[in-house]
């Protein structure tokens, strides 16, 4: 670990290295160790200076964590990029980018053939295409996606967070077999006319245990008017344009433990519609209205309930 600059430090034959705070000091001292598994940096946002990093850190061939959140790259025609030689470090099972500022993801992704965790969560949204196609042992895939997402065998995705509606709507569902947590989102980049979110595309995944969807609307039934009905969902977060709630949230949602609605505007008492959800504990309604003066729960209600946040 790397947090004081006085000190005597010696990194020779260390796997994993931290820095905390100090990353142009800590690249200022040409520390090298060709047995670098590991290396993270944490603190604040902080620009590079220099080329010390591409041509010492980034060239060690066994490297398997990099997680250089924070840290700001330098631009190259206006925009912040990621320096090409990462490119070159095929041995990397996790590579964390978040809050770098970045708007782009490059093409060299597509060589980290053995990537497992993608984050790159807190920037801009990305809108051009990026393809993933390549990354088949993908289990976490963390940023914010507005264009098309190219993903190959998607068997170990986990995590797929967040991903505008339009690009979801070019997916082939079926495949996301292992999908625990997803994040959705309607974006102003792209147009949304023609772009209905239906519910039923989630019916393959059986394995869905939260789900955050901030769209507009939605349809929660199947071209057969067969009600989708979510098994193993836990946890769910609505944000979107609807003013009631589905009759039968029980029969959709069965397993469901924490909900939160967002800026949901209601013309109908919700109340009677969840405290129908026997296995609901967290329940929140965060910013959202209500046009009648009361809400009413039944003595049968919530028999599970330990939270309730109206605000």
């Amino acid at each position: 670990v790397y947090d004081d600059p006085v000190a005597q430090y010696s990194s020779a034959t260390c796997r994993r290295e931290v820095v905390h705070h100090q990353i142009n000091r800590y690249l200022s001292e040409k520390h090298r160790n060709k047995r670098m598994r590991s290396f993270l940096f944490f603190g604040e946002s902080e620009d590079l200076v220099g080329r010390d990093f591409e041509t010492i850190y980034l060239k060690l061939k066994l490297l398997r964590v990099l997680d250089l959140g924070g840290v700001r790259f330098p631009c190259e025609e206006g925009k912040k990029s990621l320096p090409e030689v990462i490119g070159d470090l095929i041995q990397l099972r996790y590579l964390g980018i978040a809050d770098t500022f970045l708007s782009n993801l490059p093409s060299f992704i597509s060589n980290l053939r053995f990537l497992q965790t993608l984050d790159a969560s807190g920037n801009e949204s990305i809108r051009q295409t990026i393809d993933l196609r390549n990354l088949t042992s993908l289990r976490h895939v963390i940023g914010k996606f507005v264009g098309e997402l190219l993903l190959g065998d998607t068997v170990n995705l986990q995590t797929l967070r967040s991903i505008s509606s339009y690009s979801w709507s070019k997916l082939n569902h079926e495949v996301f077999i292992n999908l625990r947590d997803l994040e959705i989102f309607d974006s102003m980049w792209v147009d949304q006319r023609g772009v209905s979110l239906d519910l039923a595309s989630f019916s393959k995944l059986k394995n869905l245990r939260a789900l955050t969807l901030k769209v507009s609307t939605f349809k929660l039934s199947s071209e057969s008017e067969e009600t989708v009905r979510f098994q193993t969902l836990v946890e769910l977060t609505l944000r979107c344009d609807i003013r009631r709630l589905p009759k039968d949230m029980d029969v959709i949602f069965p397993s469901l433990e924490s909900l939160t609605l967002v800026r949901l505007r209601l013309e109908e008492d919700p109340m009677p519609a969840l405290e129908k959800l026997q296995r609901l504990e967290d329940l929140s309604l965060t910013n959202c209205s209500y046009s009648e003066a009361k809400m009413s729960v039944s003595a049968q209600g919530f028999s599970r309930l330990n939270k309730l946040e109206l605000f």
